[in-house]
């Protein structure tokens, strides 16, 4: 059957979302009451009239408090979850079979548009391929038609995803228009988790609903978007000193995955009716970060247009100071080769090979970061700089800083709240000597200096919320905006945001909290006001411009989104992502600059 064509669509911001918010109408902008007005944004084509759809929404009766999930990270989920939305056949004349370059694949119809679910785009990393670059997967004739996500890739339980042992899991997801578009925009979402954990098939905490679930980018705006899973932990980020000689990757395989994903793209992705010229990558935590190298890494070079980092970037380390090198990091993967037992082996390699993933996963020491407290693992699986012809050749600092980094569009942001994530399995800070205790523990001899720029004043006297701040603040907050100044000074055009939507499952206590974007941004918030509903319209409709055009403005937007160009004074702009849609000036000027000289301290240590 010939596959039915449409023509390209352009983003529609839905009908009535800015009126239902209370917004004022200016010209051809619905503009935030007391915002500042810009120039306008270039002008668009009308959109072409999609057919209506109802977005799913998960309701939950009862919400458990969050802190009874305490080991979550980033979500509660696993393999086949699902968003509530049931498959059916399709509409006469739609083409649910898609040939790729492997062989062919077919679509259940959800939610009004095609998914396709658990593509291979890599064979599996088992036996000798572990810890390999991906190799491409082994061609199929017969029709893959899969019902179900992959299995997350090896890693401990935790409330993100269950555990894993089964790395046979690089597997990819695509959701595309139930007609195909004709060279639609794409998007290709890297799932957080501190790169140990997590996957394609994340849910929301404490909910069965999809936290990646990319119809209504497909419904609405007529994207094409791609899901993947990628190695993590000690399968995925495994910089062994032997590794090279052998001609395998020193570390950064977890990434290697990823750039296959994009290489998959170019290959692929036209059949699905997406235009490969058109790419936008885009992640939250350890995927927004993962995006930000891409954009530094050399081997990325026409990979994708557009990118989008969602609390996190890469110029400074989520310790703040510079990425470890292959060589700092040898101690540590001898020592883990040793605890496997294969240390004295006449090749150690090989031994590793021959461990089971569940004996690797048992050894992995993986983190809970929202334990709260502060912990020294004897090892530890992260991104290395390893050197020329690898991933990432130089400290994404020192690229960033010499212009040799994609220059494409970049929007890049924050929440208001990042730290409170954090704080969820730790006994709450009453009192000033805890709270001075606290950041002692943390920061050494900054402390003093924290103390009086975070006061407990500030924050009504609660000691907790205070350090919550310095938490979100020192990592995620400012190192996010560390890294928009430096694209920004290397030629980017970039934009900024501040989320400051409290978080359904838990608004009190975790408020504005790291991840509570991502709901809004895919376009299904839960248990979510009218208001709050109506921001996840407009921002599910930013998102989907700027991967059109690369800019997030366009006609019917709630505001106009201002470009983040720091001036001589060191003075910027981003937009808040709240009811009021305000441009802020200087967000946390004082604090980020104050962080800024601390990472700066940390990389010119020896």
């Amino acid at each position: 059957m010939e596959s039915v064509t449409i023509a390209r669509p352009e983003v529609r911001w839905r009908e009535g979302a800015a009126a239902r918010a209370g917004w004022p109408q200016v010209g051809s902008y619905w503009h935030a009451r007391g915002s500042r007005t810009l120039a306008p944004s270039p002008k668009v084509p009308a959109p072409m009239p999609i057919r209506s759809f109802r977005p799913v929404l998960t309701v939950l009766s009862t919400l458990a408090h969050v802190v009874g999930c305490a080991a979550m990270l980033l979500a509660c989920g696993g393999s086949g979850s699902s968003s509530g939305s049931s498959a059916d056949s399709g509409a006469p004349g739609v083409e649910l079979t898609v040939p790729t370059l492997e062989g062919p694949v077919q679509a259940d119809v959800v939610g009004g548009v095609r998914r396709f679910l658990k593509i291979p785009y890599a064979k599996p990393p088992v036996g000798p391929l572990r810890w390999k670059a991906p190799v491409k997967s082994d061609p199929w004739t017969a029709v893959r038609h899969e019902t179900t996500f992959a299995s997350p890739c090896p890693q401990s339980a935790s409330a993100q995803a269950p555990q894993s042992t089964d790395e046979d899991c690089l597997y990819l997801n695509v959701w595309t228009p139930e007609r195909t578009p004709a060279n639609a925009p794409v998007m290709v979402w890297f799932h957080g988790g501190g790169n140990f954990s997590g996957s394609a098939a994340d849910t929301v905490p404490t909910t069965k609903q999809l936290w990646y679930d990319g119809q209504f980018f497909a419904s609405r705006h007529g994207v094409v978007v791609v899901t993947t899973n990628y190695r993590l932990g000690p399968f995925g980020f495994f910089a062994h000193p032997a590794l090279a000689a052998e001609g395998s990757p020193s570390g950064n395989q977890g990434m290697l995955d990823q750039r296959r994903v994009l290489q998959w793209v170019q290959e692929n992705i036209a059949a699905f009716g997406g235009d490969k010229t058109n790419v936008t990558i885009f992640g939250e935590s350890a995927g927004s970060s993962d995006v930000c190298y891409h954009v530094a890494s050399p081997g990325d070079s026409g990979l994708f247009q557009r990118a989008i980092s969602e609390s996190g970037g890469c110029t400074v380390s989520i310790n703040g100071g510079p990425d470890p090198t292959v060589a700092q990091v040898a101690p540590q993967m001898l020592a883990f080769t040793k605890a496997l037992g294969c240390d004295t082996a006449a090749d150690p390699l090989a031994c590793l090979r021959g461990q089971s993933a569940a004996n690797i996963v048992a050894n992995a020491m993986q983190p809970d970061p929202t334990s709260g407290q502060v912990t020294t693992a004897t090892w530890s699986f992260a991104l290395v700089v390893d050197g020329a012809g690898g991933f990432m050749p130089d400290q994404a600092r020192t690229l960033y800083d010499t212009g040799k980094v994609a220059h494409v569009p970049y929007l890049l942001g924050s929440n208001n709240d990042e730290g409170t994530l954090f704080l969820l399995g730790s006994t709450p800070v009453a009192t000033e000597p805890d709270y001075a205790a606290a950041l002692q523990q943390r920061f050494g001899a900054a402390a003093t200096q924290i103390e009086a720029l975070y006061p407990p004043s500030n924050f009504g006297g609660d000691y907790n919320a205070a350090l919550a701040r310095v938490i979100g603040d020192s990592s995620l907050v400012c190192g996010t905006h560390d890294t928009a100044r430096r694209a920004a000074k290397a030629g980017l055009p970039v934009f900024m945001y501040n989320f400051d939507i409290p978080w359904g499952i838990d608004p009190t206590g975790l408020m504005a909290s790291h991840a509570s974007e991502i709901s809004h941004v895919f376009g299904d918030p839960v248990a979510a006001s009218a208001s709050s509903k109506a921001v996840s319209d407009a921002m599910n409709a930013f998102w989907a411009q700027f991967a059109l055009t690369g800019t997030p403005n366009g006609a019917g937007a709630p505001a106009t989104w201002p470009d983040f160009a720091p001036d001589a004074n060191d003075n910027d702009q981003r937009l808040q992502l709240d009811p009021g849609w305000e441009v802020v000036d200087d967000f946390r000027k004082a604090e980020c600059t104050f962080w800024r000289a601390q990472y700066d301290a940390a990389f010119a240590s020896p």
